[in-house]
């Protein structure tokens, strides 16, 4: 593995990281977990430009494979480390997410007061709420998103700096 997947990618997952701790440790109010989404996404597409800049520089010229396979494995890699991160928040027991849970539960009862179906099912969503803070839920969630998102954006970002003469050299 290159090295440049391991520094960029451990870049983009430790921001991730230290904006999830800002936001659950109450650092960012709770609102504002769209605004940590986003700089989550902007930290990985960021990272992946600056490296496949890099290699470019390096090599010369890259191809389409070399980008894209690049920004997958730097996704990869950043979802290692913001898995990290989110467990290390996590251990012993999880009680570090209580205020998260408890604003979550409370913005879904002020969602659904006047709906009946739904609050008869208020301890089914609790339980929901407190399964979206687990551990392997977090962990599926960003690995699938970053995943995603290196996809999509390297295959784009690939079109305008790969080199046209070569798909896969």
């Amino acid at each position: 593995m290159s090295k440049y997947y391991l520094i960029f990618g451990g870049i983009a997952g430790s921001l991730s990281a230290v904006l999830e701790y800002m936001i659950y440790s109450g650092r960012v109010g709770f609102d504002k977990m769209g605004g940590v989404l986003f700089g989550k996404i902007l930290a990985l597409l960021g990272c992946i430009v600056f490296a496949v800049v890099l290699i470019r520089k390096m090599y010369g010229s890259v191809s389409f494979l070399r980008v894209s396979f690049s920004g997958l494995m730097i996704a990869l890699v950043c979802s290692a480390f913001s898995g990290i991160g989110y467990s290390m928040m996590h251990y012993p027991d999880g009680s570090f997410f209580n205020d998260a849970k408890e604003y979550t539960y409370n913005h879904w009862l002020e969602t659904n007061k006047d709906n009946p179906e739904e609050m008869a099912r208020k301890a089914e969503a609790r339980q929901e709420i407190d399964n979206q803070f687990s551990l392997k839920y977090h962990s599926l969630l960003d690995t699938g998103m970053y995943l995603a998102i290196g996809l999509v954006f390297t295959a784009f970002f690939a079109g305008f700096i790969a080199d046209r003469k070569s798909l896969a050299g």
